[in-house]
């Protein structure tokens, strides 16, 4: 990631750019970092995951996007993959603050980044109920979820295995997921 602004600024500051930049920038302790660009397998995963998202969310008072929406947490901002939202929409059009699903798709440059520190940092979302992050070269999605007493577990999902979607009543079967792509 290269970074947009060379010294920290303001959230308000941050946003003003981003909203007329030729590049996204993810913004974490206040510098703006420019994201990396994805591979086919990874967009063909990301609308695998978007299809099957949006068909769960039918009839739901939910969002799913992909890509090019915002994720506000406190003064940081990122763009995950994709992210499913049930809550009312916030007051700013350009961001969301309470997902209850977040999905990253691995590209090697952020694979480290997706493990680690956005891992740790969305799990602090109250809202955020189950965080999936899709790895493009063997089949497996790691599975985070809150348990039953509210702390958060993880287990690794294989081949046509299912993950259970809380938030959207539903089942994410990987074989949809990975179908026609590895």
């Amino acid at each position: 990631m290269f970074k947009l602004i060379p010294d920290p600024v303001l959230p308000e500051k941050y946003l003003e750019l981003e909203k007329t930049a030729s590049v996204r920038h993810e913004f974490v302790d206040g510098i703006a970092y420019a994201m990396a660009g994805a591979s086919r397998t990874h967009n063909l995963l990301a609308g695998n995951m978007f299809t099957a998202l949006r068909s769960l969310a039918t009839g739901l008072s939910c969002r799913v996007f992909q890509t090019d929406m915002e994720l506000r947490i406190e003064d940081d901002f990122f763009y995950p993959d994709l992210m499913v939202v049930c809550a009312p929409e916030p007051d700013d059009e350009y961001y969301e603050t309470d997902p209850c699903i977040l999905v990253e798709v691995l590209l090697e440059s952020t694979k480290n980044t997706d493990l680690r520190e956005k891992a740790s940092t969305y799990r602090h979302i109250p809202s955020l109920q189950t965080y999936l992050i899709v790895d493009p070269n063997s089949k497996t999605i790691r599975h985070y979820f809150r348990g039953g007493d509210g702390n958060w577990q993880h287990q690794d999902v294989t081949d046509t295995g299912t993950v259970p979607l809380p938030c959207l009543n539903g089942l994410l079967d990987l074989a949809e997921v990975y179908g026609g792509v590895v």
